[in-house]
């Protein structure tokens, strides 16, 4: 089933979770980084981190960017985690508009956006149901028909002496 949508709805939808743009590894060449391997200092692991070479210090050699991660105890996952960083960095500064941390930051502000206007409806609707019943109750109107409900019916005001 094809769907059309007009192009104001194109631009006030928000991009989905799944449909990102993808992490950009492909910048990162292996000759222009420069790896360490060094002794953490603060983070998961414990004891175990001041003995073990665990936190990953990469060195763009290009730009001289250094990229520090101590994410976890493994080595292996903490070159990753390097690496993605250093990706988003250096796409970043080629791209601003349309990299991956700009789509997720304006991803973020529709989702915020969102959440604000809803709760402003949700807001707006309550008060008006409010005002709707402050009207229709009228103090004055009700103690005028219930006295002349009780005058119709044979009632004298000055019985209750």
């Amino acid at each position: 089933m094809i769907r059309n949508f007009s192009s104001l709805t194109r631009l006030a939808a928000i991009p989905k979770k799944t449909k990102l743009p993808p992490r950009p590894l492909w910048l990162i060449k292996e000759e222009e980084i420069n790896e360490e391997f060094i002794k953490g200092g603060r983070g998961p692991g414990g004891q175990k981190i001041n003995k073990t070479n665990s936190k990953v210090q990469l060195t763009h050699i290009p730009t001289g960017k250094v990229v520090t991660c101590q994410y976890s105890r493994s080595q292996e996952k903490n070159r990753k985690r390097a690496r993605e960083i250093l990706a988003l960095w250096l796409e970043e500064q080629q791209d601003p508009e349309n990299c991956r941390t700009a789509v997720l930051a304006k991803r973020e502000r529709m989702v915020k956006q969102n959440r604000t206007k809803k709760a402003r409806r949700k807001h707006k609707k309550s008060e008006e149901e409010e005002e709707d019943v402050a009207e229709e109750f009228d103090p004055e109107a009700e103690l005028d028909r219930l006295l002349e409900q009780a005058r119709s019916s044979g009632w004298k005001e000055n019985s209750i002496r």
